[in-house]
């Protein structure tokens, strides 16, 4: 094996625990600094929607781990495609733009998964940041941006006022905090606009957009939680957080209750400009998400960790559960 495959099996073992908010917590950001310590910047060649038939990760091919269940390799590729198509529609519209090389929107998408967790242990985190959905929250202006690269963040911040405003407009469209990277990591493009809109729909294809791919979990993963006995555990999950007090069905519920009760307090906006009202909210909010975590820790471990190893090493062999 080669040291670049070698570094793009590790990404991927990574990533496919990253992308869970429970694997989020197990992993931790420590995993951005092994990929960064092991793996070289550079970028691959590009890819489009036309030729995915030829790789691994496309329509009618065998899945990988990396999002949208494609092969670490593939999406390397459509970053790169996605880069070019973004640098050339902004030219366009009459503002500079840098691609962004895959080692830098790998890198935003994990630090997305898992913001500043480095050093803590799982417990650590959970205890002092619950999810790290309300608790590490960036605000609009950071997320906006996440994975720009630093000679797009240099372009954007030498821009008066109203040409940024402009600027974010050609990029983003409407939606400022639907970036490329993030949009990528949380394998839902619904949100994003202007130029990131319309590379993606060049190099994605119409079925891959569609609703079924939205928020797409990997063949693997679905094998295991279509299984019976995990969704039998997952039922006792729930009625374990109702115990609790906490009426979620799935984890995916906790993070969009979360993430939409967030939205009405701080509006996007930064967490330096909230009023005094609007932050007394926000850290009663924090302080209830990390009591969430805690009850999910707990029933996670009472009723779904062990079914679900079980299950993950019956259907996919002993190497699934060693990531």
């Amino acid at each position: 094996m080669t040291a670049v495959q070698a570094c793009l099996q590790m990404k991927s073992a990574i990533g496919s625990v990253l992308r869970s908010h429970r694997g989020r917590l197990l992993t931790l950001a420590v995993a951005v600094g092994v990929i960064a310590a092991a793996c070289g910047g550079g970028s691959t060649p590009t890819s489009t929607a036309s030729d995915q038939s030829s790789d691994t990760g496309g329509q009618g091919g065998a899945r990988g781990d990396a999002e949208f269940g494609l092969t670490e390799e593939e999406v390397a590729r459509r970053v790169d495609a996605i880069e070019s198509l973004i640098a050339t529609c902004m030219t366009d519209a009459g503002f500079e733009y840098v691609p962004v090389d895959y080692a830098t929107a790998r890198a935003a998408m994990d630090s997305n998964s898992n913001r500043k967790s480095s050093g803590l242990t799982a417990d650590e985190f959970r205890t002092e940041f619950g999810y790290g959905i309300t608790t590490l929250f960036a605000g609009a202006a950071d997320q906006a941006t996440l994975g720009a690269g630093e000679q797009n963040i240099r372009i954007r911040e030498g821009l008066a006022a109203a040409d940024r405003v402009a600027y974010n407009r050609a990029l983003y469209g409407e939606n400022p905090d639907a970036t490329f990277v993030v949009a990528l990591d949380e394998e839902d493009f619904s949100q994003t606009g202007g130029c990131t809109s319309a590379a993606v729909a060049q190099v994605f294809s119409a079925d891959e957009l569609g609703p079924a791919f939205v928020n797409y979990q990997n063949a693997r993963d679905v094998r295991v939680d279509e299984d019976p006995r995990v969704i039998a555990a997952y039922k006792d999950w729930a009625g374990c957080m109702r115990q609790a007090g906490y009426s979620y069905s799935d984890s995916a519920e906790i993070d969009a209750d979360l993430a939409s009760r967030l939205d009405v307090i701080t509006g996007g906006a930064d967490p330096g400009t909230l009023s005094a009202d609007a932050q007394a909210a926000l850290v009663e909010l924090q302080g209830e998400e990390r009591a969430i975590a805690a009850a999910d820790h707990d029933c996670d471990l009472e009723f779904v960790d062990a079914i679900k190893t079980q299950v993950e090493t019956e259907l996919l062999g002993p190497s699934a559960n060693q990531n």
